[in-house]
């Protein structure tokens, strides 16, 4: 188990608390000059819709292929989202009051 200030210092230096922290940074430029950050067991590629990013997870001894795919334009925000779902569950329980 790392210190507090091992861990600290990896919270500074990539701004990830945590998950990540046995993998190394690795800071990838697109075509546009945009830096991205991922890290050196994960495979990152982008289309015209999509970024996509790929990286095996061990939990319990057993291997799973994590696919993370993230829209380049997105549509709405993650609060927005949220939002809906709470106006959604409101007018439901107005409905059934």
């Amino acid at each position: 188990m790392r210190n507090e200030k091992e861990i600290a210092q990896y919270y500074l230096r990539t701004k990830i608390l945590g998950a990540y922290e046995n993998a190394d940074l690795i800071w990838q430029s697109d075509s546009e000059g945009n830096l991205k950050r991922t890290f050196d067991d994960s495979f990152v590629y982008s289309d015209d819709n999509h970024h996509t990013i790929e990286r095996d997870m061990e939990v319990d001894g057993k291997v799973f292929r994590v696919h993370s795919v993230f829209p380049i334009k997105s549509t709405s925000t993650p609060t927005k989202k949220i939002l809906k779902i709470i106006e959604s569950d409101c007018e439901k329980s107005l409905k059934n009051a």
